[in-house]
């Protein structure tokens, strides 16, 4: 075929070099003549450059709409002149367009619409857009989308000529870089594919109304996807819901701000929740409405002709990898690499990793290029002296070229699309935000992405998060880092190393109080972390119970025990009989059998034996873990509650006499003791027990859990419930299955 259009391409080739031979020529005349580009010749070179890629047509356009959004790349007036590529594209002629549209959908134009606008509203590279109303006896407004003549034809010749360019340039890379596996080709291809589907305007449609679902689906607050009319929509035309706003470039840096977060938001859910995305959001498909719709949306998105799909593998890895990320754990980021196939198993850590920190270190710090710059050249030693600037250049080239030769890294196709999108969404947001970050901006959806999915994938990464994964010397839950989790979830994000990671250890002081967080930790929201905490959960309450049993027992013994009577003069010891030990006496315990419905037997045993029977010693670990859970309720809590864990001062003369005399007459002996009242008697006994502690500093333990109890719904208070019942019932079946084994 193409051997046949040779001449259209040549004709082709020759157009875009006569456009952009003059304007190279003209930006290096001067450059050479005044040393740099200054900034008096902006503006006229921007409108040169915006009238060229216009001539030049959609591909090129394409290029320049993601450009436009670049504020830490171009100059304001290069920005503002790219702007106009979004919809204000020089428009085809509107009987043209009416005749396309009578052609596609079969009928004469008032067959479908009572009336439609003289001349399109917006026009764009690939298609231009009339408002028109629906011959629905409602009058229903509605945008109609119409393909631009002979684009097919236009299009495909400028891929042509970029996939052999693609080919040239991979077989450079492979002469002079044989160690970067990239496929240069296969990444256009990509791209050459997205590019005709966005000529498929059924496809579209069909891509509308999935995002428009889902979104819905998803529970996305503030923004919408227009509604679709599908007997109304072929290859060349789309009717859609007429949405009447302002393309988001139109809008006030603050009303930016505020758009990119719900843009985001619908974003990070279109990548990690549905996989499916919207590959093309440059400001001229986000409109901020002129009124909120019924539903309460205030932006719309617009323009699903480029999407792309995710599989859950690589959202996964691609979550971890933000994880690792943003808190600087590089090591685990090469592995994150290794999985989404972008470096080889075999590569070379101890050299990869010094250049990751170079590369993606002041990326995560935000601020777009600009800002990179200026970290690279502080990095480098670049900012002061000529020779210094000299010096880093070379450091900074060494390490280029070491990339270039030593690491066999390889982007897959896909990022193709993927990467578009990011760098779009980032200018956008860098527009209303000059120190906008896209890493630290993503974390606070990863961490509720974190506590709510519950696959076993997330659940790694979470477990991750949360343990102290390869610390031999404080294994298992980190308190803080729960209570920094959800307060990552709520948007309050700790940070270190001049706010440019996320500390996972760090709690924000202006972060959840305890009952919100408490009150998330119960929704329906956290299910995954709260399945992962579940054995966790059981092992710390068993290990406290232990605690608080041996010493609170240890204190009652003491003080149950009877003074000796006073020496007599002369006679000394000889008549006074010896000091009586309550751990001296054995008394007899009722134990349950091996079996629950087995007979229960008495045993004979001091109080320190039936202690250390039903609550073992803590071994060396549980102790250090004990230790750590106490403090962070210290702090976190208050003095009261974490004396409670400690089980300081718990247990009374009377509690001890009564746990003891329990267990004489044979509760631990009763084969309902794992059932639910008993369950519930236990919780109401150690809630009298609280009762006991005095009110110190912050109050007493019942207030504070009255406290952070007080905001929690029907549901979650009742999951509460239901937790600490289980809980209990699994801490009884401990205790009676320890106390079997004494026959």
């Amino acid at each position: 075929y193409w051997k046949r259009e040779r001449g259209a391409l040549n004709q082709r080739w020759s157009y875009f070099v006569g456009k952009a031979v003059p304007f190279l020529t003209r930006l290096v005349t001067l450059f050479i003549s005044e040393g740099e580009i200054n900034e008096r010749h902006i503006p006229s070179l921007s409108r040169q450059a915006r009238l060229d890629l216009q001539d030049l047509g959609p591909t090129f356009i394409k290029a320049g709409q993601m450009m436009s959004v670049r504020p830490d790349v171009l100059p304001q007036a290069t920005l503002d002149e790219l702007t106009k590529l979004q919809d204000g594209v020089v428009p085809f002629d509107t009987e043209i367009a009416v005749k396309q549209i009578e052609d596609e959908l079969g009928g004469p134009l008032g067959q479908f619409f009572t009336s439609i606008s003289e001349e399109p509203v917006a026009a764009a590279s690939l298609a231009q857009v009339y408002l028109a109303t629906l011959n629905d006896g409602k009058d229903t407004k509605v945008a109609v989308k119409v393909q631009r003549p002979s684009v097919l034809a236009t299009v495909s010749k400028d891929l042509y000529v970029l996939r052999r360019a693609a080919e040239v340039f991979q077989g450079l890379v492979e002469r002079f870089a044989p160690q970067q596996k990239t496929n240069y080709v296969a990444l256009l291809n990509e791209w050459s594919i997205g590019f005709y589907t966005e000529l498929d305007f059924a496809n579209e449609g069909r891509n509308q109304e999935r995002l428009r679902t889902g979104l819905i689906e998803a529970g996305i607050k503030g923004i919408t996807v227009p509604k679709v009319y599908d007997e109304m929509c072929t290859r060349r035309v789309l009717v859609s819901e007429w949405m009447d706003g302002v393309k988001l470039s139109e809008c006030e840096k603050d009303e930016i701000a505020e758009i990119t977060a719900i843009a985001q938001e619908a974003f990070l859910t279109q990548l990690f929740g549905m996989g499916f995305f919207h590959a093309d959001p440059h400001p001229g498909n986000i409109l901020k409405l002129n009124e909120p719709t019924p539903e309460g949306y205030t932006v719309a998105l617009i323009d699903c002709g480029l999407m792309a799909n995710v599989d859950k593998a690589d959202q996964d890895h691609m979550i971890s990898a933000v994880i690792h990320l943003a808190n600087k754990d590089y090591a685990s980021l090469v592995d994150d690499f290794i999985r989404l196939k972008i470096l080889p198993t075999d590569c070379d850590r101890a050299a990869i990793i010094p250049l990751m920190d170079k590369a993606l270190s002041p990326y995560v710090k935000g601020g777009g290029a600009k800002k990179y710059e200026e970290e690279l050249k502080r990095m480098y030693g670049m900012e002061d002296s000529v020779s210094s600037q000299v010096g880093g250049f070379q450091a900074m080239t060494q390490d280029a070229l070491t990339v270039l030769n030593d690491i066999p890294f390889s982007i897959p196709p896909y990022f193709a699309i993927l990467g578009r999108a990011i760098v779009t969404l980032e200018g956008i947001a860098l527009t209303g935000n000059d120190d906008y970050g896209i890493i630290m901006e993503t974390y606070p959806f990863i961490a509720r992405k974190l506590l709510s999915e519950n696959r076993p994938e997330i659940q790694q990464a979470l477990q991750e998060v949360l343990f102290s994964v390869g610390d031999s010397s404080n294994p298992g839950l980190k308190l803080n880092r729960l209570l920094a989790l959800l307060n990552n979830a709520s948007g309050a994000v700790g940070t270190k190393e001049g706010a440019a990671f996320v500390d996972l250890d760090a709690v924000p002081e202006d972060g959840l109080s305890l009952g919100d967080g408490l009150k998330l930790l119960l929704s329906d929201n956290a299910e995954s972390v709260r399945k992962l905490l579940e054995e966790e959960v059981e092992n710390i309450a068993w290990v406290f119970f232990r605690q608080i049993i041996r010493k609170g027992m240890t204190e009652a013994s003491v003080a149950l025990t009877p003074p000796r009577p006073p020496s007599l003069p002369f006679i000394g010891d000889l008549i006074s009989p010896p000091k009586l030990q309550l751990d001296d006496i054995p008394l007899p315990f009722l134990l349950p059998g091996e079996e629950v419905t087995s007979t229960p037997s008495v045993s004979l045993m001091t109080a320190n034996q039936f202690t250390d029977l039903i609550a073992p010693k803590l071994t060396r670990d549980e102790e250090i873990y004990a230790i750590s859970i106490s403090d962070a309720a210290e702090e976190f809590l208050g003095p009261n509650v974490a004396n409670f864990l400690r089980g300081d001062g718990l247990i009374s003369t009377q509690s001890a006499s009564l746990v003891l005399a329990a267990a004489s007459t044979g509760l631990l002996g009763n084969k309902d003791l794992l059932g639910t009242q008993n369950a519930q008697n236990v919780i109401q006994t150690v809630s009298n027990l609280l009762k006991r502690l005095d009110s110190k500093a912050g109050g007493s333990v019942e207030e504070v859990l009255a406290e952070v109890t007080a905001k929690l719904s029907d549901d979650e208070k009742e999951r509460l419930d239901e937790i600490v019942t289980e809980l209990t019932q699994r801490t009884l079946s401990k205790v009676r299955a320890r106390a079997a084994t004494r026959l």
